[in-house]
């Protein structure tokens, strides 16, 4: 691994000494965009079952107008 180094005025970050980079290791952080990113998958994916289920009942509706 690479030597680094904390960054002195934000302990979530560390450089690092070969390529200069600036890595974040707040391991806390990374869990929380993780469950974000999880949420807000269901949510687009619930969105549009929704979307699907309005667009059958407005079939099912224009066939039983038609009946």
């Amino acid at each position: 691994m690479n030597p680094v180094v904390p960054i002195e005025d934000n302990p979530g970050y560390v450089k690092d000494l070969r390529s200069s980079a600036i890595l974040n290791n707040d391991l806390h952080a990374l869990a929380e965009h993780k469950q974000k990113k999880k949420t807000l998958k269901q949510i687009n994916s619930m969105q549009n079952e929704i979307n699907m289920l309005k667009e059958e009942l407005q079939k099912i509706k224009n066939h039983l107008q038609l009946s």
